[in-house]
């Protein structure tokens, strides 16, 4: 999971993602003048606290909003000069897309999920114009009958402008999508076993709507 990553250096969303989220949270802030990041399963946080507290420095957190979502509260206490940071227990699954974000993030959390097709969307739509939202997805943990998985989001990926490489397992969007899978979620299980990541994960099983 991802309950002590750190923002960058070691055992970091920079490791995973290859980006320092509070260097592109100050870069974006320079160019637009705000910025406002969500990370999905956040665990403690402490990403989102090593960021706020690099943007209280910079005497930028005014131009910022960060927020984090978990299922279960183990954040971490948010320093008393950072004002830029919220946390909220919450399904990543259930969460309202009211709000539009600049970076949306979720490092290793969706193999955890049950219905993974529907964080996807709502994390597509709730980008600004400029957003970026990134993600480990591994498609083996997800099972639509009545087609190749595998292909069948790919080709929707790509028909979509979704970045998705299969050797890394990264999932990447710019800018907001309006996607439906047309398929109907069943359920999942938590019997999978391990994936890439050595841990025991969820799999996701649809099925294809068909007319």
């Amino acid at each position: 999971m991802n309950r002590e990553r750190n923002a960058s250096g070691i055992n970091s969303y920079e490791q995973e993602f290859k980006f320092k989220p509070e260097v592109f949270l100050k870069t974006y802030i320079e160019k637009y003048g705000q910025v406002k990041w969500l990370d999905l399963c956040c665990g403690q946080g402490k990403a989102l606290i090593q960021a706020a507290t690099y943007l209280s420095e910079m005497n930028l957190q005014d131009h910022a909003i960060l927020k984090g979502f978990d299922l279960i509260d183990t954040f971490l206490n948010i320093p008393p000069a950072v004002k830029c940071l919220d946390f909220e227990v919450k399904s990543v699954v259930d969460w309202s897309s009211e709000d539009k974000y600049d970076l949306i993030t979720c490092v290793h959390g969706i193999h955890y999920v049950g219905d993974k097709l529907k964080v996807l969307q709502l994390a597509f739509d709730s980008l600004n114009p400029e957003g970026i939202f990134i993600a480990n997805l591994d498609l083996n943990n997800i099972e639509i009958s009545g087609c190749k998985t595998e292909n069948y989001l790919k080709t929707i990926f790509k028909n979509k402008g979704i970045e998705y490489n299969p050797r890394t397992r990264i999932l990447k969007c710019t800018g907001p999508r309006n996607i439906h899978f047309d398929v109907y979620y069943k359920g999942a299980s938590d019997e999978a076993g391990p994936n890439y990541t050595g841990q025991e994960a969820v799999t996701s099983f649809y099925d294809k709507i068909t007319d």
